[in-house]
């Protein structure tokens, strides 16, 4: 379903922690209304950060992948979809920390 043509805002987790736990109990958050998925970002033994986020960030990030080893991506399109991710247990944040803004950056070009 295509949240942006009903004229109502995607519902996303917006957080990070250090797992998929911690990171949940920061809550979800409306979207602006030019977001059309929710996204996970997980850092291989890092941390999780959940966000509004674009499909055409995931396609990217999905067909070309990242320039930071061991992040992953997963995108969803409904509300709070992203509330349960592949990112269960992951004990530091700090690795994904540093790979965050190279991120966000390459997608903003």
């Amino acid at each position: 379903m295509d949240m942006c043509s009903s004229g109502e805002a995607l519902q996303c987790y917006t957080c990070m922690g250090s797992n998929n736990e911690d990171c949940n109990q920061q809550g979800s958050k409306s979207c602006p209304s030019y977001s059309d998925a929710c996204a996970v970002v997980v850092g291989h033994d890092s941390g999780v950060m959940k966000s509004c986020s674009y499909k055409s960030f995931c396609s990217q990030a999905n067909s070309q992948g990242y320039r930071a080893p061991g992040v992953k991506v997963h995108c969803c399109y409904g509300d709070d979809c992203n509330m349960n991710s592949f990112a269960s247990r992951l004990p530091r944040l700090n690795y994904l920390l540093l790979f965050l803004p190279l991120l966000f950056h390459s997608f903003f070009k």
